[in-house]
């Protein structure tokens, strides 16, 4: 059959074009798969380096059962977990019984060399071709594995699709910017994850410092009172002992168990409201703030009068509000006692409100107030302004820490002011509960 002139340019500028696509499209193809080629080593090697990270305590524990139920945690999840020792001898694999030195595959020598290796090859274990990346935790080698033909698959499916659909034209198209959008919210599905395991990474790490402050702080606080203890009996011993020395070293045993004592329950005190908030544990029923503030008045009450102190209520009555009253009763009676022990004020004032969001509740002083450099701190663990006042006077330095932590198990704040005329004003703002929060 023959063709015009004015046919034949039709054909060829078509098939130049589609000639062109075609060759563009490969090209983009081969990018493509550079690409994703690229992700997977870079998406696998933050997944080992965080996969050492956690492994790294349980390895130096030699706690192997953990390791195994973190590898089984990985397989399910298609990838493949192996320890070597530093010098690339297998220690575990969550597979296959991996025999012989590794020394010499490049992902296990890169990562001895410069802390991490990736390589794809087919693994001689399994028998697939296999993206490997090694992390170098300093002791041990950690190397995950993921099947390379699984991962990049979908790739060639598409490679197929994606030729045929070019010389289609738009619909070529469309199913490159499908395939593309797929595995781009892929991508970011694993970036989210693995920002998720950093974050709750540095969360632990968090924790465990904090664990390690606390634990030296409670050391800290024990040694004055068993030193003094342990001065005390060892003097007592001594049988030629004055009446007047041994009386006063009594006096000195006495005090010094009691602060004891009082630490222990602080610290006891702590830990449970730190645990409720932490596990959101709540028992929360119906209350009367105004019979919270009275029952801290009658306990206290004794201990005002001897020093002169008046106690005063300002609160309506009823006032009720969901909440622990114990706790809150707890919190105003270590508010009550260091304005006793400290403020020096010929007055206290406990009061309380309720409005439809919040209620507040306050004791006020008018004596002789905390220093501003002090302020920002005062709600720490064993913070004093005054520490000798304070160890004289008993206390643990963990009074307000404690009214802190049960201000916020109620959803609120604790805060400090200065009231009109000086001293010191103490609130703790409390969220409104609702009754399907009550304990049943």
């Amino acid at each position: 059959m023959n063709l015009s002139r004015s046919g034949i340019v039709p054909c060829v500028t078509a098939a130049a074009a589609l000639a062109a696509f075609a060759v563009v499209l490969v090209r983009a193809i081969a990018a493509f798969h550079t690409s994703v080629d690229e992700w997977a080593a870079r998406d696998l090697a933050g997944q080992t380096e965080l996969a050492a990270r956690m492994i790294g305590e349980h390895y130096g524990t030699g706690d192997i059962g953990r390791i195994r139920a973190f590898g089984e945690e990985h397989r399910a999840e298609g990838m493949r977990l192996t320890l070597f020792g530093r010098t690339g001898k297998p220690i575990y694999d969550s597979h296959v019984a991996v025999l012989g030195d590794h020394a010499d595959r490049p992902e296990i020598d890169a990562a001895r060399r410069s802390g991490r290796g990736t390589a794809l090859r087919r693994s001689v274990s399994t028998g697939e071709n296999t993206l490997y990346c090694a992390h170098n935790a300093g002791g041990f080698i950690v190397r995950l594995a993921i099947p390379y033909d699984g991962l990049i698959e979908p790739v060639r499916r598409a490679h197929t699709g994606l030729l045929v659909a070019g010389f289609a034209g738009a619909c070529g198209l469309l199913l490159i910017f499908l395939f593309t959008d797929r595995l781009a919210a892929r991508a970011r599905t694993l970036a989210r994850e693995r920002d998720e395991n950093a974050r709750r990474l540095a969360e632990m790490e968090r924790r465990e410092a904090f664990r390690r402050d606390f634990v030296a702080n409670v050391t800290h606080e024990i040694k004055t009172p068993v030193t003094g203890i342990l001065a005390a009996a060892d003097m007592l011993s001594d049988a030629s002992l004055p009446a007047a020395d041994r009386q006063t070293l009594l006096d000195l045993l006495k005090r010094e168990s009691h602060r004891l004592d009082a630490l222990a329950h602080d610290v006891l005190d702590l830990a449970r409201l730190e645990h409720e908030r932490a596990e959101d544990r709540r028992s929360f029923s119906a209350a009367d703030l105004a019979d919270v503030l009275d029952a801290v008045r009658a306990r206290l009450q004794p201990r005002a009068d001897a020093t002169g102190v008046r106690l005063v209520v300002d609160a309506p009555s009823p006032l009720p509000f969901v909440c622990d009253a114990g706790l809150l009763e707890q919190a105003l009676s270590n508010l009550v006692d260091n304005a006793l022990k400290y403020s020096g004020s010929l007055d206290i004032v406990l009061s309380a409100r309720v409005d439809a969001s919040r209620a507040v509740l306050a004791v006020e002083d008018h004596g002789a107030g905390i220093p501003e450099e002090h302020r920002a701190r005062i709600f720490e663990r064993f913070y004093r302004v005054d520490k000798d006042r304070s160890r004289t006077c008993g206390g643990t330095g963990l009074g307000l820490a404690i009214v802190k932590h049960i201000a916020r198990l109620h959803g609120g704040e604790a805060t400090l002011s200065t009231p009109p005329g000086g001293g010191c004003r103490f609130e703790l703002s409390l969220a409104a509960e609702s009754p399907r929060r009550e304990a049943t």
